[in-house]
């Protein structure tokens, strides 16, 4: 689809459940078709009438000292982020028929959705702006696993990234790892072309079949 874009984000949350924990960060950027960023929202969030919700699990993993996140004058409320990111996707939202032109983005991204659609942008506005169907960078990962090309102990963004030999950032950390997963896509895409190339345009069976 022409003008097609990414909403490639990735969340920092207090804990597995949107609906028991909060939002506590989200790195919002929209791509182009060639990984472009042209846009983008990195924000640290807070309920509007109340304090977060989050275990201490999950803030030993992220790092994330609640009180400093409180008093960090860059922290601002859900409904504040709910205006900027709505704001953002309505620039660039279009849609064909019922078809939007803005996919969601990301590793493990369905997890990032639960989040974003209970505390930010809910169901029916998320559909509004955004394509039915989302790109999950570890799905893909996932499916090279089954197939046995890559290896089964691969799991978070970090091993992918080590075993890909990809320059790595800090993890949890919202926009370092949709970084990274930008650069594990690109690396992913890059790996299946040489083969349909090295293959002089031969179909997928044939390139499966020379394997």
């Amino acid at each position: 689809m022409s003008g097609s874009y990414f909403l490639a984000f990735d969340c920092e949350t207090g804990g597995l459940d949107p609906e028991a924990t909060d939002l506590l960060t989200v790195y919002f950027c929209l791509l182009d078709e060639d990984y472009k960023i042209v846009d983008e929202l990195d924000l640290k969030l807070k309920p509007d009438d109340r304090l977060p919700i989050a275990e201490s699990g999950a803030l030993r993993v992220n790092g994330i000292n609640i009180q400093e996140h409180l008093a960090n004058p860059e922290t601002i409320t859900y409904s504040e982020a709910y205006k900027r990111l709505y704001t953002m996707l309505k620039k660039y939202s279009k849609k064909t028929g019922r078809v939007c032109n803005i996919k969601a983005y990301g590793y493990n991204v369905l997890f990032d959705i639960g989040f974003v659609k209970k505390h930010l942008l809910p169901q029916k506005e998320w559909e509004s702006l955004i394509h039915y169907k989302a790109v999950d960078v570890m799905q893909a990962v996932d499916f090279l696993k089954r197939a046995a090309w890559f290896p089964q102990d691969l799991g978070s963004l970090v091993t992918v990234v080590d075993y890909l030999g990809l320059p790595k950032r800090g993890a949890h950390d919202a926009k370092n790892d949709i970084l990274m997963t930008i650069e594990v896509d690109k690396k992913l895409l890059e790996i299946m072309k040489s083969k349909k190339d090295g293959g002089a345009q031969a179909d997928l069976i044939s390139l499966l079949e020379a394997e």
